[in-house]
């Protein structure tokens, strides 16, 4: 496959309707799903983003590259930190669990701002390059240090699987299996764009919420009413 500004691009065309036709179904609909309707709006303006960090790229444009890049790199070190809990705190109808999601979000907005916050004060420590034809971002942290770089791995993968697959709806969790069976592949074929590729990958899973909600949100897809703690 050819990742490039092209496919980016593409990519994006193809989510931004989708996004928008599901947060209006939404809104008409059951609210509650207001964040997951936004997944491919989000991951629609995140590859339009990485698009420019191809362009910057190739036409040796640092500002450009560097703008972009941060762009790219706010909503995959930061939004979906978030974004993804707190989909599910919405969805949930089991309430220990909801409080579970709500924690996780707000772990999740710390840890980007773990990420977001130096990168906000120090624009060159986020560097991009082309590698094996896919885009390696490297972002210096706070704390350097292997054990604490694995371990930041290992938790923001589960910041952002567990919500998938363990939320309380089954439609929901078939999207997180296309998320993990992204990451999977990513990570066997293209380990030096870990970060790219699985954004790109799961963008394309995305696709499947525009799929949920042609199957009517007050239907199949709908929660049962929300029980209060």
């Amino acid at each position: 496959m050819c990742f490039s500004a092209t496919a980016s691009f593409t990519l994006s065309s193809v989510l931004l309707p989708i996004g928008g036709w599901c947060l209006h179904k939404a809104w008409k609909g059951d609210r509650r799903f207001l964040p997951l309707a936004a997944f491919p709006l989000a991951f629609g303006i995140q590859q339009a983003i990485e698009g420019f960090v191809w362009l910057g790229l190739g036409a040796h444009n640092p500002t450009l590259t560097c703008q972009a890049a941060s762009g790219f790199v706010f909503f995959s070190h930061g939004f979906w930190l978030f974004w993804t809990p707190f989909m599910a705190s919405m969805l949930e109808t089991r309430p220990r669990v909801r409080w579970l999601w709500r924690a996780m979000a707000f772990i999740g907005l710390t840890y980007g701002a773990y990420f977001l916050v130096p990168l906000a004060l120090h624009p060159n420590w986020l560097t991009v390059a082309i590698q094996n034809q896919t885009l390696a971002y490297n972002l210096q942290l706070l704390i350097p240090h292997p054990f604490l770089e694995q371990l930041g791995l290992v938790v923001y993968t589960v910041m952002i699987l567990a919500p998938l697959l363990l939320v309380s709806h089954s439609a929901v969790q078939k999207m997180g299996w296309l998320v993990l069976g992204s990451l999977l592949t990513t990570t066997y074929l293209f380990p030096h764009g870990l970060i790219s590729i699985w954004c790109f990958f799961a963008a394309v899973s995305s696709v499947y919420v525009g799929y949920l909600f042609s199957q009517v949100v007050e239907g199949p897809l709908a929660a049962p009413p929300l029980r209060e703690t």
